[in-house]
């Protein structure tokens, strides 16, 4: 079945790419950002394959954008940040934070080999090849892609990982946030840091400032309710969790709060970030 890409223009230069759904057939619903300048076109997370990564290639010249030049990734996990390694073997520049780039090589060999295993991902992962980001940093990044278009790529975590990047597309009134903010899905804490979400968030309004439009890692994009939105998120899936009296009852109540959230698989992970030891 053919897989389409569905997309929302921000702006002339800016456009916000997913193929919706919350399985790793379609990157779990991953959010794909591109802004155009005159000498480039610059991806933010360019989904989990090649197989997608192309997709976007294809997406984009379709509507005259220039070659992707440059590809920035707001963490390692592969819906994300897989897909890159296609743009690097043709030449564009991969940035991300260097707690990232050592998340992906330590990760990404062994996810591969396991999804090449598996029959119905298989085909999907053929051709995923892993790759080492040509431009790591620590506190943040830059790059000018001509015609008065930047592009910023800030350090605000740790959080969802240790490695989260908020990508600042000033001339567009643009933030990707990654996974830092899902909209319309639970939120994935395999890997948080949950006394640093909080402090992650203020990091990210100070960043998006006047920005008209924020994109989360999943979900649609919105203004800046969605900070608070995920605010309330945290501290009420908090509150569930830690006052149920089980772990099954915990991932009961955060299911029947929030009806009709994709990737409910995540529950699991927030019962095991706010559950005390020994409940």
């Amino acid at each position: 079945m053919a897989q389409v890409l569905q997309e929302t223009v921000l702006t002339p230069r800016c456009v916000v790419l997913t193929l919706g759904g919350d399985g790793p057939l379609t990157s779990w619903g991953a959010n794909c950002t591109a802004v155009a300048g005159r000498d480039g076109t610059l991806v933010v997370d360019p989904f989990i394959a090649p197989a997608h990564a192309r997709l976007v290639e294809a997406a984009l010249a379709a509507r005259g954008f220039p070659p992707v030049t440059h590809a920035v990734l707001t963490h390692h996990h592969t819906d994300h940040a897989l897909g890159a390694g296609w743009f690097a073997g043709r030449g564009a520049t991969c940035a991300c934070h260097r707690r990232c780039a050592e998340a992906m090589a330590a990760q990404h060999p062994g996810a591969v080999t396991a999804r090449r295993r598996d029959p119905v991902l298989g085909p999907l992962f053929a051709d995923a090849v892993t790759h080492a980001p040509a431009a790591v940093f620590e506190a943040g990044w830059s790059v000018d892609l001509g015609g008065g278009v930047t592009v910023e790529a800030h350090h605000v975590g740790p959080a969802h990982t240790a490695g989260d990047v908020a990508v600042v597309l000033p001339s567009e009134g643009v933030v990707a946030s990654g996974d830092l903010l899902f909209h319309g899905y639970h939120f994935n804490y395999e890997e948080a840091a949950v006394d640093g979400l909080a402090a992650a968030l203020d990091r990210l309004a100070r960043l998006a400032g006047g920005a008209a439009r924020l994109v989360p890692g999943h979900g649609e994009a919105g203004g800046p309710e969605l900070i608070t939105l995920q605010r309330r998120d945290h501290d009420e899936v908090a509150r569930l969790v830690r006052s149920a009296p089980s772990e099954a009852a915990a991932a009961a109540a955060v299911l029947a709060e929030f009806p009709g959230r994709r990737l409910e698989a995540a529950v699991e992970s927030a019962v095991a970030a706010f559950r005390g030891p020994g409940r």
